[in-house]
């Protein structure tokens, strides 16, 4: 009886590995297919973010290279005349 118990713990243990090898592996698995779909999703999103871009000169965000005399002239141009 007492080997009858050995084998039968023997092969739960056997069964735990071998479950959590499978599970390991397949979680790998979807993980990469995960990341290969998001990165083919973005690959495609940035391409046709890419030709919107091209009908606007500017997108968000984007730093104007303005020379100063440009922008106190707006400044002063804006401004009430009581502030002038």
């Amino acid at each position: 009886m007492q080997t009858l118990y050995r084998i039968i713990w023997s092969l739960a243990v056997l069964l735990i590995i071998v479950t959590t090898v499978i599970f390991s592996f397949g979680f790998i698995l979807v993980a990469a297919a995960v990341l290969s779909l998001l990165g083919v999703y973005r690959h495609y999103f940035m391409k046709k973010k890419l030709r919107e871009c091209k009908t606007r000169p500017y997108s968000y965000g984007e730093v104007i290279d303005l020379q100063a005399e440009v922008v106190h002239e707006t400044i002063q141009a804006r401004k009430p005349d009581e502030f002038r």
